[in-house]
């Protein structure tokens, strides 16, 4: 039902009250809903330019809880569709369109609403983009400043949603226009806050713990022994000499040289599509589901791919980084993949024989002087030329097992 306060505004009529009223039903049930907030955004600014009060453009943007992205923009136009971009890092005074901006200007000042008439031409002076809405016929703009839960914490973390919308209406917003939108954001809003919490959690934990494992979690495996048998390539990766390097240098520079590490190689893995589950210190494990016998030898051959582009990413780098060396075991077989740990600590990774394997394999990489090293249940499956070495005894199997590495 319509606010009370907004029906008691001189000169509403019916047919507007059933329209915020329409606007409100729908709102609601778009946020209990699988709906991205962005087509929520598009739908919401269309439905107000169509049946309340004409509406030309509409911007709302967001701060992310995100290890790669800033924030989140989008913008809707009557004339131009939508647009959205996602900002990476960086400080807030490195765009000069954004300090330049009036949601910066509400932000620095902490000013949780701003309304400008864009009929007076000192006004147009005051933002760099209020031209641009000028030429576009806008006549008046106001933008709200939501923060999420306490004020004073919400503007020091930027947690909050902003919006703004612009109006080619003559004569600019009514009374009544300001009041149901003001009304109607309420609840945009609170579809912001539930939105912004499930994509923090959904984007920390493919951060922290891999996209199929946090898929995993958000599907409710959460208790301890939760999890599948399946079958994946292994894929285990260690830092050579490491040891030697934490104590040649200073820490700063060694966790620098760490992570040049680690990106060269993981992103050559993701990139193969590889997950990879956990950093082990100087190393890390990452799998390739296979889904069924057909898929082993797609996903043994995207293992060794990235094996070579992680190389040479590494090779590449203008720094230290790129006379690292390092040891890969590539192994194929049954994983549990699901939580382990303890009662109150838990972890989401894959366990079992298989797993084993390729860890002892990328042990022998280092007896053996080889950078990477398979099983035969890789080499069979891949049509290439292989070196093989003599049977290799490794810890907890009685018979030696068979070592290949790429010729």
């Amino acid at each position: 039902m319509i606010n009370p306060t907004i029906a008691k505004i001189p000169g509403e009529n019916a047919d507007f009250d059933k329209a915020v009223d329409a606007i409100e039903w729908w709102l609601t049930t778009q946020a209990l809903g699988n709906v991205s907030l962005t087509q929520i955004f598009t739908e919401f600014s269309r439905r107000i330019d169509q049946t309340l009060f004409p509406l030309i453009r509409s911007h709302v943007t967001m701060r992310q809880m995100h290890p790669f992205i800033d924030h989140t923009d989008h913008t809707w136009s009557r004339n131009e569709g939508e647009l959205t971009s996602n900002s990476r890092p960086r400080s807030l005074t490195d765009d000069p369109n954004w300090v330049r901006s009036p949601l910066y200007y509400m932000l620095e000042n902490i000013i949780l609403e701003y309304r400008c008439d864009m009929r007076r031409p000192e006004n147009i002076k005051k933002f760099p983009i209020f031209s641009d809405f000028e030429q576009i016929g806008g006549t008046d703009y106001i933008a709200f400043l939501t923060p999420f839960g306490s004020q004073e914490t919400a503007i020091k973390t930027h947690d909050g949603v902003m919006s703004s919308w612009l109006t080619d209406k003559k004569g600019g917003f009514a009374e009544r226009d300001i009041a149901a939108l003001k009304h109607l954001l309420t609840l945009f809003d609170i579809a912001a806050r539930v939105f912004k919490r499930e994509q923090t959690l959904q984007d920390v934990l493919s951060a922290y713990l891999g996209p199929l494992a946090a898929q995993q979690v958000m599907e409710g495996k959460t208790q301890r022994g939760d999890g599948d048998i399946i079958q994946a390539v292994i894929w285990i990766c260690d830092l050579r000499g490491s040891s030697a390097l934490a104590d040649q240098m200073k820490m700063a520079a060694y966790l620098a040289l760490l992570n040049q590490f680690f990106e060269s190689m993981s992103e050559a893995v993701m990139a193969e599509g590889g997950e990879v589950l956990k950093f082990m210190g100087d190393g890390f494990l990452a799998i390739f589901p296979t889904p069924n016998d057909e898929a082993i030898a797609d996903a043994a051959n995207r293992a060794l791919t990235a094996a070579q582009n992680g190389a040479n990413a590494l090779a590449a780098l203008p720094s230290e980084a790129a006379r690292l060396k390092f040891g890969i075991g590539i192994h194929h077989g049954d994983v549990m993949f699901g939580n382990i740990g303890a009662r109150e600590r838990l972890d989401f990774s894959v366990i079992g024989p298989a797993v084993n394997m390729a860890s002892r394999l990328q042990d022998l990489t280092k007896t053996l002087d080889a950078n990477l090293l398979v099983t035969s249940a890789i080499a069979e499956h891949l049509d290439r030329p292989w070196r093989r070495f003599a049977p290799q005894f490794v810890p907890g199997l009685k018979d030696p097992i068979d070592v290949f590495t790429p010729a």
